[in-house]
């Protein structure tokens, strides 16, 4: 990237690199360059040895030389030339479309080609300005439409603030202006006062934007609407230069606050008041809505403790004396279905189903003594007992006779005392 050099052909204008060669160049010197447009005289802006690596886009045109004294006469003399030229070509397009406004003229270093720009508020066929321009001026010519603000910056002139145009002195591409620059800024959205020679934005709109973007920071916008302690407000204006913000109360009461203190407050004791209204006011609503539903409210209350029972607040032995108490009368109470002599009543013979009446009384008075089976009845009645049946069978009941007293003396208590319908003396 040692031999590639930036050269700029016009005043506030492109630069275009090229190709030095084996050219030792340095800053603002003159030379002469090889186009399409045939050679032209420039300077360099840019030495081989400050050209960052991946800068040059595109094909390099060609350094031919340095510029001697005659190249310089000869840019100076097509400059005059173009002065006089852009009369005559205004006249020629007015002629024939009162809409062209000529922009530039220029020649290059031989005078054999011509370049015209013009600008116009729509789009225009110019194939007829080229092939008159061309009989006019007797040379090559080429012709191209512009925009407003680059015929501005061709052509030059003095702006608002007094000075030269930015553009044709030091600005090289056009800056993107849109109207809330101006907002932004506090400027009146009067075109005639931000608008600039080209009849655009004035470019300068966004120089100071960003700072002005800084000074605001986080205040409130002009029109929002805040909560204060005494009120609500509207912001009427914020003035970022001074760092005051005007408020307006509802009551109609007009007051400054420094933007440092609403700064402080904005977010706790100042608020949008769009808070207020989109998030809080369905809270409360809600909230109040379920006040009003409400039927009551339980209230936990911690249960009494249970008081002690007599035998628990007596004294120790008091309690064992109750508890002897107590102990005695269950036990005439577990003694309550016998006699006073501890004998148990007579119990009450009952006859079961398919049995004899005596049966019964005979039992009780042998001594509980089952009655027989219906198969030894049915022998005793087909055929009388013999003496040795009849004595086993007899020793049998009186087995049987024993075996239900002993049951029904050990179901008295066991104290072996006779019982009534008990039995059994073997």
């Amino acid at each position: 990237m040692s031999d590639i050099a930036g050269i700029r052909f016009t005043e506030a204008g492109p630069v275009s690199y090229c190709s030095a060669g084996e050219l030792a160049l340095g800053i603002g010197d003159y030379v002469v360059v090889s186009t399409e447009r045939g050679e032209r005289l420039g300077w360099v802006v840019i030495a081989p040895d400050q050209v960052i690596s991946g800068s040059p886009k595109g094909p390099l045109k060609v350094i031919e030389r340095l510029a001697t004294e005659v190249d310089v006469s000869s840019w100076r003399e097509g400059r005059r030339r173009a002065e006089e030229d852009h009369r005559r070509a205004q006249a020629l397009a007015a002629r024939s479309d009162s809409r062209v406004r000529v922009a530039s003229v220029e020649y290059d270093l031989a005078g054999d080609f011509c370049e015209i720009t013009f600008a116009a508020k729509e789009r225009i066929e110019h194939a007829w300005f080229a092939r008159q321009a061309r009989e006019l001026l007797g040379c090559d010519v080429r012709v191209e439409q512009v925009g407003d603000r680059d015929r501005a910056k061709a052509m030059g002139g003095l702006g608002v603030c007094g000075l030269a145009l930015c553009c044709a002195t030091w600005q090289t591409e056009f800056p993107s202006i849109s109207i809330k620059m101006a907002k932004e800024q506090d400027l009146p959205p009067n075109p005639s006062k931000i608008s600039g020679v080209c009849g655009r934005l004035l470019c300068c709109l966004s120089y100071e934007v960003e700072s002005y973007r800084e000074l605001r920071g986080d205040l409130p916008r002009v029109g929002k609407r805040v909560s204060t302690p005494i009120g609500n407000a509207r912001v009427t204006s914020v003035n970022a230069l001074t760092q005051l913000v005007r408020l307006r109360m509802e009551s109609g009461q007009v007051i400054d606050i420094p933007a440092d203190e609403l700064r402080a407050q904005y977010g706790t004791a100042v608020r949008p008041a769009d808070l207020e209204e989109e998030v809080e006011a369905p809270l409360k609503s809600r909230d109040q809505a379920l006040r009003d539903a409400l039927l009551a409210r339980l209230t936990p209350v911690e249960a009494p403790a249970a008081e002690p029972s007599p035998l628990e607040r007596a004294a120790p032995e008091e309690r064992s004396r109750a508890e002897g108490t107590s102990g005695r009368r269950g036990g005439r109470g577990h003694g309550a279905g016998r006699s006073r002599d501890g004998a148990r009543p007579a119990r009450t013979s009952r006859r079961r189903p398919g049995e004899p009446r005596g049966s019964a009384a005979a039992s009780e008075e042998g001594g509980g003594a089952r009655a027989p089976d219906r198969a030894e009845q049915a022998d005793g009645a087909g055929s009388p007992p013999s003496g040795e049946a009849a004595d086993g069978g007899e020793r049998r009941r009186r087995r049987r006779g024993r075996r239900g007293g002993r049951g029904r003396r050990r179901g008295a208590g066991g104290d072996g005392s006779g019982q009534q319908g008990g039995g059994g003396e073997g």
